[in-house]
C-alpha cells in the first residue's frame, strides 16, 4: 500500500469504489484538483448530478471540461474514438498528462454495461501511447455483482477514499481478460424468418432489405444494412466457412447473426480500435464500423466458432 509516487506510468488506469456522496468527493476531488493546480487536462463524463456536485466542490469548476451529456459513452467504440481525438488535441497544445473520470453506463446508472467490460480491459493497452491518467470510480451500492467483479479484473491498481493505492492482485491483462458471456436475445427463442449458407455481403444486405423495409425506420435499417454487410464481408476475409447468416423478426425489430467456424478476434481490443488509429488496418476495420453504427452489436465467441450478433434494437 502506497500513497502514490510522482514517478507514473505513461498511461494509468485505476478503479476506486464508493458508498456515498462523501466517498466520491474523497476520489475524485483531490484527482482533479491536483491535476488543475498543474495545468493538466481534466475530461469529467458523469451525470448532471454528479457533475453538479463536482462543481459545487471544485475551487475553479470552469478550468475542467465537463462533458455531462451520453454522447461520451454513446458505445464503446465511439467513446475510445472521442477520447483518442481529444488526447491528440490536449497532446498538440503541449499537454504531458491528462486525466479523465466519468461512469460507464450500467444496470446500476440507469445503462446497460453489455460490451463495457471489454471495454475497461481494452483501454489498458489502446490508450498506452497517450499519458493518460483515468480514475474509474464506482458506485458499490448500485452496480451489479458482475460489474463490481468486472471493474476489479479490468485494473492494475486500486485508489481507496484515504488516497492510498493498492496494486490490484485481481488484474488480468487484456490477453488474459476473461468477458461477460453475453445475454441472450429474446428472439432467438423463435424460428428464424430466413437462413443464408455463404452469402455474399450484397446478398445479405438485400435479404436484410427486404424483411426490414417498411418494419423499421429507414435510417436504421440502412445503419443494419452497412452491419449485416461488413460481418460477412469479415467472415470471408479472417474466419473459415461455412459462413452462415439467421435473421429473425418481430414488430419493429430485427436481428440478425453472422456466423463462421473460425477462431474469432482475439482480445477485448476486436473493434474497439478506431480503423484510422489501427497500425494494422487491414483487420479490424469492419467490425470497428459495426461498433459504430445505431444498432445493437455482440461479438460471441462459442465452441463451434465465431457469431457477430446485430440487432435494430436493445436486447430486453
Amino acid at each position: 500500500m502506497s500513497t502514490g509516487s510522482t514517478s507514473r506510468p505513461r498511461h494509468v488506469h485505476e478503479v476506486g469504489f464508493y458508498s456515498h456522496d462523501a466517498e466520491f468527493r474523497a476520489l475524485i476531488v483531490p484527482f482533479v484538483e491536483e491535476a488543475v493546480a498543474a495545468g493538466q487536462p481534466v475530461i469529467i463524463g458523469y451525470d448532471d448530478r454528479k457533475a453538479s456536485l463536482l462543481r459545487s466542490w471544485l475551487s475553479d469548476p470552469a478550468a475542467v471540461i465537463f462533458i455531462a451529456d451520453n454522447s461520451l459513452y454513446a458505445t464503446p467504440a465511439r467513446a475510445i474514438a472521442s477520447y483518442w481525438k481529444m488526447f491528440e488535441k490536449h497532446i498538440a497544445a503541449g499537454a504531458t498528462q491528462i486525466r479523465i473520470a466519468g461512469d460507464v453506463p450500467h444496470e446500476g446508472n440507469g445503462g446497460r454495461f453489455a460490451g463495457w467490460d471489454c471495454y475497461e480491459s481494452a483501454i489498458n493497452t489502446v490508450w498506452d501511447r497517450f499519458p493518460v491518467w483515468s480514475r474509474c470510480l464506482y458506485d458499490a451500492t448500485t452496480a451489479a455483482p458482475s460489474v463490481l467483479d468486472t471493474a476489479a479484473r479490468t485494473h492494475p491498481r486500486t485508489v481507496l477514499p484515504s488516497g492510498q493505492f493498492l496494486d490490484n492482485d485481481r488484474y488480468q491483462p487484456p490477453a488474459d481478460f476473461q468477458p461477460l458471456p453475453s445475454d441472450p436475445d429474446p428472439l432467438e427463442r423463435c424460428v428464424p424468418a430466413l437462413e443464408m449458407t455463404d452469402p455474399s455481403p450484397a446478398q445479405i444486405r438485400r435479404a436484410v432489405t427486404s424483411i426490414g423495409h417498411g418494419q423499421i425506420p429507414a435510417a436504421v435499417l440502412q445503419d443494419l444494412e452497412i452491419g449485416v454487410s461488413e460481418a460477412v464481408s469479415n467472415g470471408w476475409r479472417h474466419g473459415s466457412p461455412p459462413v452462415t447468416a439467421r435473421i429473425w423478426a418481430a414488430s419493429g425489430r430485427i436481428l440478425v447473426h453472422i456466423h463462421d467456424t473460425g477462431p474469432g478476434p482475439a482480445g477485448p481490443v476486436a473493434g474497439l480500435l478506431p480503423a484510422w488509429a489501427n497500425e494494422e488496418c487491414d483487420r479490424g476495420g469492419g467490425l470497428w464500423l459495426i461498433h459504430m453504427l445505431d444498432i445493437d452489436s455482440a461479438l460471441i465467441w462459442s465452441a463451434d466458432g465465431f457469431t457477430v450478433r446485430l440487432s435494430t434494437e436493445r436486447a430486453a
